[in-house]
């Protein structure tokens, strides 16, 4: 079989590479030529080349596709493309998502445990793999520590071998994934929660963004959820294969089988449902998010049926995840910390916890990939700090934009905070001494610490050693 991928983007690369691993000759076709390409995309574009699927870059239209018996099209070529109507006018059977998603079924033979949500994948993902490390289990983890389109680290594992060499997948879904994987059989699906994020890529509907996110529970024999869930997801109630977890934080506590809650560095979880029961406590140093992303993961744990010895075990050495409330260290007597929070809930959540502490806040332009509410961001900033440093450089897609930065400070315009724009992450730290005191908190809170991570705690990092020779 022959088949036409028309867009070598971020849903073309995955699927054309499947086909290829699969028997499948591949041809990829794109209206960009190479150059066109950033040069981390170019480097992966020719890997495929020498995997043997053949490029054909800067066209909209080839002149023959009788020698091609499928094409799968990239959801972003636009309905009236005129490659699109060439393959109407050649009848070609069109491969779809679900179809990519069978594919990678048919070759992972290992139970797989997914993960998705708004916010907490990444860490509850690593979670649940030292819990099964801790079992004694081979684990495949695919996380967005190993790059940001998770559904092509996930085709190059197989490609790879990593699901014939381990004996269970963790795999964390963002809702672009689940839309290629939706067809992926999964022992244990996670949602860590739901809010309002990735908009701008759903047409500011919630509803649709819900709908992506939805596709986990058809894919999933058990499902682990946050009761927090409820709030978008009603249809949650329909199902009965649902384990829920919550923590002393909750609103929602009355349908938890499994409940946590942190006091004095010690995590005691209570559990009990149809299929287990237990309570247990265990040496837990982290705080804030990570003891919701904790019990979620304890709770998956436990449903596979894991022991508690390894669910303790786990918990009471993981030591986080890099920009996720990273303590940088004291510098020039201000404690610094790195932090990836962005979304107004979760921003909420992070400050309070350093409530009655002077607070300089640094951030990178908020909008990452997706377009969000920066004056609500910049409004619950200006709550909590006595200084706002924004910067207006994307982290994400290397792009100045201060019209953003000056959106958060507008934000905040009726709190007292000290309020300053500038272009970059470096003058920010470097500001953020200037407009401390010995004895202040300096927290960083972005999607740079998640995007850019390395970049963004190196520019943090230097600027602050500058700001503490200046103003220090």
């Amino acid at each position: 079989m022959r088949c036409i991928v028309i867009g070598a983007g971020n849903a073309g690369r995955p699927a054309a590479k499947i086909l290829n691993y699969t028997g499948t000759d591949v041809v990829v076709t794109d209206q960009k030529s190479i150059d066109d390409f950033p040069d981390d995309v170019k480097t992966i574009l020719f890997k495929m080349e020498e995997s043997g699927i053949e490029l054909r870059l800067g066209s909209d239209s080839l002149q023959n596709f009788s020698d091609f018996d499928l094409a799968y099209i990239s959801p972003t070529v636009p309905e009236n493309s005129p490659i699109k109507k060439q393959l109407i006018e050649y009848n070609i059977k069109i491969v779809n998502d679900q179809d990519i998603g069978e594919l990678i079924d048919n070759e992972i033979n290992i139970d797989v445990i997914g993960i998705t949500g708004s916010v907490g994948k990444t860490s509850t993902t690593l979670i649940i793999s030292e819990m099964f490390k801790a079992a004694g289990f081979k684990v495949w983890t695919c996380s967005s520590q190993m790059a940001d389109l998770l559904s092509e680290v996930i085709i190059d594992g197989i490609i790879q071998g990593h699901h014939k060499e381990n004996d269970i997948a963790i795999l964390e879904l963002p809702h672009g994934t689940l839309r290629l994987l939706s067809k992926l059989k999964v022992k244990v699906g996670v949602i860590t929660n739901i809010y309002p994020e990735h908009l701008t890529e759903f047409e500011w509907s919630m509803k649709k963004y819900v709908e992506r996110k939805s596709l986990i529970l058809d894919m999933c024999e058990n499902l682990v959820v946050n009761t927090q869930c409820i709030e978008f997801m009603d249809k949650l109630t329909h199902y009965n294969n649902i384990t829920w977890y919550c923590t002393s934080d909750s609103k929602i506590k009355n349908l938890c089988n499994v409940y946590g809650e942190l006091n004095d560095s010690k995590l005691n979880i209570k559990y009990e449902s149809s299929d287990f029961k237990g309570e247990f406590e265990t040496d837990f140093k982290l705080f804030l998010y990570y003891v919701e992303n904790a019990v979620g993961a304890a709770t998956t744990a436990l449903k596979y049926g894991l022991g508690e010895g390894s669910v303790r075990l786990a918990l009471s050495s993981f030591n986080g995840v890099p920009g996720r409330m990273e303590y940088l260290g004291n510098y020039c007597d201000r404690e610094v910390y790195l932090d990836a929070a962005h979304l107004p809930e979760v921003l909420q959540t992070s400050l309070e916890f350093f409530n009655g502490k002077p607070l300089v806040i640094v951030i990178d332009n908020p909008d990452g990939i997706t377009v969000r509410d920066k004056i609500t961001i910049g409004k619950i900033l200006g709550n909590h700090s006595k200084a706002i440093i924004a910067s207006g450089y994307n982290e994400s897609i290397k792009k100045l934009d201060m019209n953003a930065a000056e959106e958060v400070l507008k934000g905040a315009q009726d709190s007292d905070s000290v309020k300053v724009a500038v272009e970059d992450m470096k003058t920010a730290a470097e500001l953020s001494v200037k407009y401390s005191n010995s004895g202040d908190i300096i927290l960083h809170v972005g999607p740079g610490a998640i995007s850019a991570y390395e970049q963004v705690k190196q520019s943090m990092i230097n600027g602050i050693r500058d700001g503490c020779a200046k103003h220090g």
